[in-house]
């Protein structure tokens, strides 16, 4: 069974194929430029590690240019309960597959998670934290024309013998994540879809959903220097060093970069890809893009805007992404810390240096 074009070459046969074959095709989980504005998807257990309760929205708009591109939705909601050094959150996230040509798959996906902060000693901390919901996909069938639609003169008409047992598939969902930090380092590593759930389409049929491994690091350094009484906010003004790696699959990525907090602006540059290691084009090297972002901080608002200079093969007009953050940081204890006489700072258990942009 095979995709024919849709219309005047606009869809690609890889679309049905990747969703309802039995071939050991493997799904991939979506990236983030802004890996770190969206933490409960970076790790599950930075839940409640940013000293209050934060919600986040994230939306990714990737490869415009072509007829194959994608758009991410994302919104998370994370709280610490500082009583039971616990933290606690929600994620929503949602898939959608060739955009521009017509929807061709959705995948949605719900997930609780909970973490727990550990304090090691009165520099280091661990936290760890696990995530569990169900994801849902779904295939745009009729949004596709078929072989056996298309006559001799090639008119397209009637319906396709061709049928899905199932358009529609839902399974469980499972990952966990570690993360050790001070004030200024964190180095963490998560896994996703420990459960592997099977999500073929077809009776009888098995497609596994690869596991995916995440290893983030990273180091704060302050731009101003605090001694007793003198400056108010000593994380005002940061410069952030960041790696993010992952794998799934047989693909995996890197990205390296930093991002400059001067409050209230906020600046990063950093490179996706993997020199390193051989791709299907042995006389070029594996890159993928070179991402610029910029934010603004005002009243409890952080929002951050990215783009995607692609470096790897398409054009500027084919492969570059757009993606738009928002972070809302809540108060939700205000009088806590006062009250547990901690001299208003927040316990360093409950205030990892992992920046939310």
């Amino acid at each position: 069974m095979c995709v024919k074009l849709f219309s005047v070459n606009v869809y690609i046969c890889f679309v049905l194929l990747f969703f309802s074959t039995v071939t050991k095709i493997q799904a991939q989980d979506a990236q983030l430029s802004q890996y770190y504005a969206s933490p409960l998807y970076l790790n599950p257990s930075l839940a409640g590690t940013s000293g209050d309760g934060r919600a986040t929205i994230n939306y990714r708009n990737q490869w415009v240019g072509i007829p194959l591109n994608y758009n991410t939705f994302m919104a998370s909601f994370d709280t610490p309960i500082p009583k039971k050094n616990f933290g606690v959150g929600f994620l929503a996230h949602q898939d959608i597959l060739a955009v521009s040509s017509g929807t061709s798959m959705t995948r949605l996906s719900i997930n609780m998670t909970g973490a727990y902060h550990l304090k090691i000693n009165k520099k280091y901390n661990l936290s760890f934290g696990i995530q569990g919901g169900f994801e849902q996909s779904s295939l745009g069938f009729n949004s596709f024309t078929f072989n056996d639609q298309i006559d001799n003169d090639g008119n397209i008409s009637g319906s396709t013998a061709d049928q899905l047992t199932d358009q529609n598939k839902i399974y469980p969902d499972i990952s966990s994540g570690l993360m050790f930090y001070s004030k200024q380092l964190w180095v963490g590593a998560s896994v996703y879809h420990i459960n592997q759930p099977n999500i073929s389409r077809l009776v009888n049929s098995v497609d596994i959903l690869p596991l995916r491994f995440s290893v983030n690091m990273g180091y704060r350094i302050p731009l101003t220097y605090k001694w007793k009484g003198a400056i108010a906010d000593y994380d005002d003004k940061t410069i952030s060093l960041m790696m993010h790696y992952q794998s799934q699959g047989t693909g995996d990525q890197l990205s390296l970069g930093a991002s400059v907090n001067y409050n209230p602006i906020i600046f990063g540059v950093w490179y996706r890809g993997l020199p390193i290691k051989a791709n299907d084009h042995p006389t070029q090297l594996n890159h993928d893009a070179v991402v610029v972002m910029s934010g603004v901080k005002f009243n409890r608002f952080v929002i951050g805007y990215s783009f995607d200079f692609p470096i790897g093969g398409l054009t500027l007009g084919e492969g570059n992404s757009h993606e738009i953050s928002i972070r809302y940081d809540l108060n939700f204890y205000p009088n806590y810390y006062k009250k547990r006489n901690l001299k208003k700072e927040i316990p360093s258990h409950a205030n990892c240096p992992v920046p939310s942009i």
